[in-house]
């Protein structure tokens, strides 16, 4: 337990920055839907760059992935992929109670 604590405590930039892009993807995705009711797929735009973002760049490091010089670049992906699954969660919600 002691091992995660110092591993989480040795992080926290990228926990606040993923948690920092999930509440802007869920911020965006929300004023979409409001902004666009009529048409239905804008909410999903968010999400579905947020997450092409992510695997275009796991793609551009995929060579070279356990080098430790592309740690940003695996936590871009990471954050990227997060949000983006989260922004189209919030979308599907959203629809469903539009509905």
């Amino acid at each position: 337990m002691n091992r995660i604590v110092d591993i989480v405590g040795n992080n926290t930039e990228y926990m606040a920055l993923s948690l920092f892009a999930i509440l802007i993807a869920i911020i965006v995705t929300l004023i979409l839907a409001t902004i666009s009711k009529q048409l239905k797929f804008v909410k999903y735009i968010p999400g579905i760059v947020l997450i092409f973002i992510g695997v275009f760049v796991l793609f551009s490091v995929i060579g070279d992935l356990f080098n430790p010089a592309h740690v940003n670049s695996i936590a871009i992906f990471m954050i990227g992929c997060a949000s983006g699954v989260v922004s189209l969660l919030v979308a599907l919600i959203v629809g469903i109670i539009q509905k």
